[in-house]
């Protein structure tokens, strides 16, 4: 394949991930229409396929740009309240941890949603969203070498509640339990007293 080919099919494979973008933002996952996307792209379906293989491939590549945009906003959210090369406390960490409820956040939840139903049935999805999950998992793990250096002596900072907080506690079941979902307050009272316990035992076996 020539340069000017190359350019050419690049230009296409973005058009159409523009294209199948804006369709997945207007009507949903499950709404997506392969020839709407192409007729936005300029491109024939058949020249769609070609590029992306089928349209699980076109939509995976699609969705896993979404999922990892999500993720994007909360590490820059926690790289705003706890970078840098201060001291930190643990009510610096507390504040870095996404909360259950926020402005954006039955939004990203309802799209994280949507993607991890999809991944079930869509195996490519599924290889470029565990690839993806475990990059970013590694990121956390990279930042907190980071602040485990910066807290007060004595305090022990338990990566695997943090991993599993971020990455394993699904809040899509927590939107769905209205009256009896955790609360912003009750999730903050469980890190700090969870933190603090980890900090008694750090002290009781030293």
């Amino acid at each position: 394949m020539t340069n000017l080919q190359l350019a050419s099919a690049n230009d296409v494979r973005e058009r159409v991930l523009a294209a199948a973008r804006v369709e997945v933002m207007a009507r949903g996952i499950l709404g997506l229409r392969v020839i709407n996307v192409a007729a936005a792209a300029n491109c024939s379906v058949t020249s769609m396929y070609r590029y992306f293989g089928s349209r699980e491939g076109m939509l995976a590549e699609v969705l896993v740009a979404l999922y990892e945009e999500s993720f994007a906003a909360q590490y820059a959210v926690m790289r705003e309240r706890v970078g840098g090369t201060g001291p930190l406390t643990v009510e610096d960490i507390i504040a870095a941890v996404p909360l259950p409820f926020s402005v954006t956040s039955r939004q990203d939840h309802a799209l994280r949603s949507q993607v991890l139903a999809v991944a079930g049935t869509n195996s490519i999805l599924r290889d470029k969203l565990a690839e993806s999950l475990r990059a970013r998992r590694q990121m956390l793990m990279t930042g907190l070498d980071n602040i485990e250096q910066r807290l007060p002596p004595g305090t022990l900072l338990d990566r695997e509640l943090f991993s599993t907080l971020i990455f394993n506690v699904h809040w899509q079941y927590n939107d769905l339990m209205g009256d009896a979902a955790v609360t912003n307050e009750q999730f903050i009272t469980l890190l700090r007293r969870l933190i603090v316990n980890n900090e008694k035992v750090f002290h009781k076996n030293k």
